[in-house]
């Protein structure tokens, strides 16, 4: 038995168990914790006087709620999605305690906003209340909670960010700096198709098809993509030339294409680059090329989009290519430019 402020009326409700075992609530018809304290008092004396059997509610502390949730997401979500639950579990032990999930607050979400901004951004902070709230809601579903303490926790507010894209010469000023590489062709191949980083690492000869021109983005045992889902890629006429002629760069042995799992993109040793190794290089090269270090390797998929956009390619289309699961995101890339806003502008005459 116990009380919980409904976030809507803002009154008190207790919540309790009959002779059957089955889950029930009443309405204190009070907002002050005091009252409800005395509704509480007098509503278990007169379970007594009707000797109702009152069946003890078992109480889920956080450790509780984390092994029935991580069982949950082990066998329904991607690992991806699975070690960011156990991050988060992690961070919310660490902050709030092993307390039991019913006295979760508002007010203790607060506490943990506090504590890790001081050590991480605001939109990492607004992904893990997400995923809080994701996790109270399926212990709800799993039967091990009441409600979700956190669906009236407010994120934290943050300005729209600029999309960084490459303007065409400064890919020019870019691509002049590079060597010819594999690096070179990785950075090639990400402006030529607009993978991400993970993708491109990941990507095996058995992916490429040359007989219909296709690259296929799938899910392997070391790699999901981003929505779980297979994309295909048509090959451009640059991409298609582009891992066309890898077959007879120097820095490819031939073996590369009659083993199907080799890397297309693979180190001497035909492993995997790190992202890290991909970035530090790639800042490197923005570096000695003059170029705003707000720029990132992510910035090559930026670039594909907005050139699709500017190109007047159908929006779901670009969605399709990309991989987006919502056309929301897809859909920030449009913006009006300055020179359509001067077209209006000029077409005022009050002369």
């Amino acid at each position: 038995m116990f009380l919980s402020k409904s976030p809507k009326s803002g009154k008190y409700y207790l919540y309790y168990f009959d002779e059957n075992g089955k889950r029930r609530s009443v309405s204190t018809k009070t907002k002050l914790k005091a009252e409800a304290k005395e509704f509480e008092k007098g509503f278990v004396e007169m379970l007594e006087n009707r000797k109702i059997k009152h069946v003890p509610q078992n109480i889920y502390y956080l450790e509780d709620i984390k092994s029935e949730v991580l069982n949950y997401t082990i066998n329904n979500l991607s690992i991806q999605t699975h070690k960011i639950y156990e991050r988060v579990f992690a961070n919310m032990i660490s902050i709030l305690g092993n307390i039991p999930a019913k006295i979760i607050t508002v007010k203790d979400i607060e506490r943990y906003k506090e504590e890790r901004i001081k050590t991480v951004k605001k939109m990492t902070c607004n992904i893990e209340l997400k995923v809080m709230k994701a996790i109270f809601n399926i212990s709800v579903r799993l039967g091990i909670s009441l409600v979700n303490p956190i669906k009236d926790v407010k994120k934290f507010f943050i300005p729209e960010k600029e999309i960084l894209a490459f303007s065409n010469e400064e890919v020019k000023i870019l691509m002049e700096i590079i060597p010819e590489s594999k690096f070179k062709n990785i950075v090639r191949y990400g402006l030529y198709t607009g993978c991400r980083l993970n993708e491109i690492l990941t990507l095996q000869w058995s992916d490429v098809d040359f007989a219909d021109r296709m690259v296929k983005i799938r899910n392997k045992p070391n790699f999901q993509t981003k929505t779980g889902k297979i994309r295909y890629v048509p090959m451009s006429i640059n991409l298609f030339e582009l891992l066309n002629s890898l077959q007879g760069n120097k820095d490819y042995n031939i073996i590369d294409f009659r083993t199907p799992e080799k890397l297309v993109f693979g180190n001497p040793e035909g492993k995997s680059y790190s992202k890290s190794y991909i970035s530090r290089n790639f800042t490197k090269y923005l570096k000695k090329a003059h170029l705003p270090n707000k720029f990132h390797f992510h910035c090559l998929r930026h670039t594909f989009i907005t050139s699709l956009i500017k190109s007047n390619v159908n929006i779901n289309y670009v969605k399709e290519l990309v991989g987006h699961s919502n056309i929301q995101t897809t859909m920030s890339y449009i913006h009006i430019s300055t020179n359509d806003l001067r077209k209006a502008i000029n077409k005022i005459d009050i002369s």
